[in-house]
């Protein structure tokens, strides 16, 4: 199963990112998220944090100093492949490009890449590194990011309840939820739980965090589902960066089979950090006009920053499905200008489940209503490939009602002028 690839591209040269991105954006089949650092000290600490699939360096002086720069990516991300870039007019050592390549391959370098770079060499190159034996793979879990474009729409419950459900599916320990929702972390509370460890805790102990100290920094819900709660108060939320949080999503999921993340609704460094580690992200919209509208500017953002449309989903939280005036999920799909994939009917047992710590999925039927949506979604994550771009299944009677929910008098925009552009 493939998953998104992470490079990280190492060079000073001001050309290189334009090279990197033209070839990237031609590719067929893949679509890496790129990161790009100038230095190789700045290489070997982004390493670190973000466990990339390739590092592409540019060989800008002795390729033998490619050998110590290897063995520290080696040491910091094991399983990293390190790629050589290279222009041979620019080498300037009196040596051929043969006898170049020779001593880059002593280095530790498993491939090469000669500039100026072109969109099929990129492809034959992740082809060649990626597409490795499944024997010799090392199965990663998989990153799920709960996203929104404002709080209050019922986020959190999702996150917790998809969480849950997962986590009685799996066995004990198999799925990890991290409240990214850093100064109004409400996991804990909703689980019943009053942890004394968390992400602050990771933060601080960057230096030495790995997969063991990931687990034991985290608390044990007798559903099986472990949290990595946020910080208790703002003090200790400014010790969490982007770094922080791309290291400890990193080695989760080494440890877990999914990894799902409540994040805060707001597009700053430290979300974008959790959206280029996710395989998937789930965007929760209220059947309400200014949140319809916000999301809808949300959608086309979260593309535009390399979050691709295939890799979300929609999530439809009816709140007020009984309200007079309330929107239908046609006008909701109307204005967002793509399918809602899941629809969360009301349920006022949610309160008292919020109120008591005791997560209503985990006793809620699986026939109808809440538990049979929260179901739909584990479902789509446990059966789907998260690496591709999967279509949404639906019924022949599924596809008959939405053609008629379409051709209803009022749908979409018409029902509602807020709605429109």
């Amino acid at each position: 199963m493939e998953t998104t690839p992470q490079i990280l591209v190492v060079g000073s040269d001001p050309l290189l990112r334009g090279e990197i991105e033209a070839a990237v954006s031609a590719l067929r089949r893949w679509r890496p998220v790129l990161h790009f650092v100038q230095s190789s000290r700045q290489a070997i600490e982004a390493a670190r944090n973000r466990r990339p699939d390739i590092v592409c360096v540019q060989i800008e002086a002795d390729p033998r100093s490619l050998k110590t720069f290897a063995e520290e990516i080696g040491a910091v991300a094991p399983g990293t492949a390190v790629v050589a870039l290279y222009r041979p007019e620019n080498l300037g050592f009196g040596e051929n490009e043969h006898q170049i390549i020779i001593e880059a391959m002593r280095a530790q370098v498993q491939d090469f890449l000669r500039r100026p770079l072109t969109a099929p060499e990129m492809q034959q190159l992740l082809d060649r590194l990626l597409r490795r034996p499944a024997e010799q793979k090392r199965e990663m879990g998989k990153v799920i990011s709960i996203v929104s474009n404002k709080g209050g729409v019922g986020k959190s419950t999702v996150s917790v309840s998809v969480a849950c459900a997962l986590a009685k599916r799996l066995p004990p320990g198999k799925v990890l939820l991290i409240d990214a929702s850093l100064h109004l972390g409400s996991c804990a509370p909703m689980l019943d739980l009053t942890p004394s460890t968390g992400l602050a805790s990771a933060a601080r102990e960057k230096a030495r965090l790995d997969e063991t100290l990931v687990r034991k920094l985290a608390v044990r819900h007798e559903c099986g589902l472990d949290l990595l709660a946020a910080p208790i108060d703002a003090v200790d939320a400014s010790d969490i960066d982007d770094e922080a949080m791309s290291r400890t999503i990193t080695l989760a999921r080494r440890s877990y089979d999914y990894v799902i993340v409540d994040t805060f609704p707001m597009l700053d460094g430290l979300i974008m950090a959790v959206l280029d580690l996710s395989d998937r992200a789930y965007v929760v919209v209220q059947n309400t006009v200014p949140n319809v509208v916000g999301a809808a500017r949300l959608l086309p953002v979260l593309e535009h920053l390399g979050f691709p449309k295939e890799r979300t989903r929609v999530i439809l939280n009816n709140n007020f499905e009984r309200a007079p005036g309330t929107l239908s999920v046609g006008d909701v799909e109307g204005r967002l200008d793509r399918a809602v994939d899941h629809e969360i009917p009301y349920q006022k047992k949610l309160i008292t489940a919020l109120n008591t710590g005791r997560p209503y999925v985990l006793h809620a039927t699986q026939l109808f209503g809440f538990g049979k949506a929260i179901k739909g979604v584990v479902d789509e994550l446990v059966t789907a490939d998260l690496g591709s771009a999967p279509e949404r299944a639906t019924s022949a009677d599924e596809q008959a009602e939405k053609k008629v929910r379409r051709a209803e008098p009022g749908f979409g925009t018409a029902s509602n002028p807020r709605l429109a552009n």
